[in-house]
Order: structure tokens, then C-alpha cells, then sequence
């Protein structure tokens, strides 16, 4: 019987080895599942990082590239808190044609609360009187204006039957995009 004893203590220390090593197994899983995940991460925030300084590298050269493009575009619509320059620009559309330009109305759509790089358009009646030639440069003056603008509700008369008095009288609606400027601030009341 002796001999039977002999065999528990290396049994208890076999059996305690083995839990220990269980254990420490189960660590080292925990740790290296821990240490995964979080490599994982790095790599992740590493890659988003380089996509993102590639985007940033990328919308720096389109915008490089398109500067005069871009300058040219807000060229096209008048600025809304600059209409005035639309009407010295048909006034001295009328000296150039030698006809009497008369801008009988203008108006232009409403903008509540309007945010920076907000559309409107601003509507002129124009009324002209002059020879033929001088109300046909008007009407063409006002058509190859530097602005995306549009030209209706066209007519003309003729004032004489005698050749010698004759005018004629012209009368238009032009159409003018207003962009509110981007580096307008607005207030709130």
C-alpha cells in the first residue's frame, strides 16, 4: 500500500501543472486575441490616415487646377448685393448703341434668410428707342453680356413711316442670375 501513495503527490503536481499551464494557455490566447484586435486597429487607422492625406493631396490639385475656372464661373452671376452694376451696365450698353435706353422696371426674386452662395435672379424691363442699327446693337450688347442672363418677351415698333423719321422702339426683359457672395455674412434677427 505504500506504494500506492507514493503515486498522489506526483499526481497533485501533475494535475496542478496542468491547470497552471491551462491557465496560463488561456492567457497568452486572451492576450495574443487582445494584441491581434488591436494591431487590427492600428492598421486600419493607418490605412484610413494615408486614404486620407491622398483625398487631401487630390482635391488640392483639382482645386489648383480649376482656380481660374472657378473665378470665371462666379463671373457669370452678378453679385446680389451689387445689382446697380446690372443697370449701369444696360445704361452704358444704350450710349454704346446710340439709342435712349429707359429701364422702366426691375426687381428682383426675393431671398429669405439667404445663405452664401444662394441663386436668385434679378428681371429688368428694358425700353429703347433709336434707329434700326441702334436698337439692334442694344438688343446685341445686351445678348453677349458678360453674364449668364436671358433675354424675352421681345418687341418692336416703328414710330414714322417716313423713312427719314423713322425710329424704332424696342422693348425687353433681360434675366440675370444674383449669387449671394460666399464671403457675405448673414444676421439673424
Amino acid at each position: 500500500m505504500k506504494h500506492t501513495h507514493s503515486h498522489i503527490p506526483l499526481l497533485i503536481l501533475a494535475t496542478t501543472i496542468t491547470l497552471l499551464v491551462l491557465a496560463l494557455y488561456m492567457y497568452m490566447f486572451g492576450a495574443t486575441q487582445n494584441a491581434a484586435t488591436q494591431a487590427g486597429l492600428a492598421r486600419d487607422i493607418v490605412a484610413t490616415e494615408q486614404n486620407d492625406q491622398t483625398q487631401a493631396k487630390n482635391l488640392a490639385q483639382i482645386a489648383s487646377s480649376t482656380t481660374g475656372d472657378r473665378s470665371e464661373l462666379s463671373s457669370l452671376f452678378i453679385s446680389s448685393d451689387n445689382v446697380v452694376s446690372l443697370i449701369t451696365m444696360m445704361e452704358y450698353f444704350g450710349s454704346q448703341s446710340g439709342s435712349k435706353v429707359t429701364i422702366t422696371s426691375i426687381d428682383a426674386d426675393p431671398l429669405t434668410n439667404p445663405a452664401p452662395g444662394s441663386l436668385s435672379h434679378a428681371h429688368i424691363h428694358i425700353d429703347d428707342q433709336g434707329s434700326w442699327i441702334s436698337v439692334m446693337t442694344m438688343l446685341s450688347l445686351t445678348e453677349r453680356m458678360p453674364y449668364a442672363g436671358s433675354i424675352s418677351h421681345v418687341k418692336m415698333n416703328i414710330n414714322s413711316s417716313d423713312p427719314k423719321l423713322r425710329t424704332w422702339d424696342l422693348s425687353f426683359d433681360v434675366q440675370v442670375p444674383l449669387l449671394v457672395p460666399i464671403t457675405a455674412t448673414t444676421t439673424t434677427t
